[in-house]
């Protein structure tokens, strides 16, 4: 998922470069999360976690970002 993330200082990466992997990442992460089985795995419970995913996801993508630099 983040392999090579920032060229492995070969290459300039700009700020908004950064936010993007940061990003991806985060969205990886709500994607396991709101694909994970679980004993209540019906339509209600993929509401659940995807609203809560977009409240959080911008958190997880900035603390994401906070630790790859």
């Amino acid at each position: 998922m983040l392999a090579n993330y920032y060229e492995n200082g070969l290459v300039t990466t700009t700020e908004q470069e950064k936010r993007l992997i940061a990003v991806q990442a985060a969205l990886e992460i709500a994607k396991a999360s709101v694909s994970a089985n679980t004993a209540d795995s019906n339509n209600s419970k993929a509401l659940w976690d995807l609203k809560h995913v977009a409240q959080e996801v911008n958190a997880l993508a900035d603390s994401i970002q906070a630790a790859l630099e």
